[in-house]
């Protein structure tokens, strides 16, 4: 298989960008998630999840997923805007 410039570039800017610590897809589903929580809680993210946070920036698929995450609770906020309440852990509890 040959890659465009452009596809070469791309593949070039990851590795170059890449990080030691970061996670793959499997990583990333695991706590999408929690980071949605915090997201629609409006809490500031917490450091475990910035590598999370930063998967996403980079792959689109997991992009895809946050999106649709987020949005969904999102829209569920707006049919019921007083069904989300949290739990004594912080957590949201729909």
């Amino acid at each position: 298989m040959k890659l465009s410039p452009d596809e070469t570039k791309a593949l070039l800017s990851y590795v170059a960008t890449s990080r030691p610590d970061e996670i793959d897809c499997d990583g990333c589903f695991e706590h999408l998630a929690e980071l949605v929580e915090h997201e629609v809680l409006g809490n500031e993210i917490p450091e475990a999840l910035v590598n999370i946070q930063r998967h996403i920036d980079q792959c689109p698929c997991c992009s895809d997923e946050h999106n649709a995450l987020l949005e969904g609770l999102r829209a569920m906020e707006e049919v019921e805007p007083n069904v989300r309440t949290t739990s004594q852990d912080g957590k949201l509890d729909f």
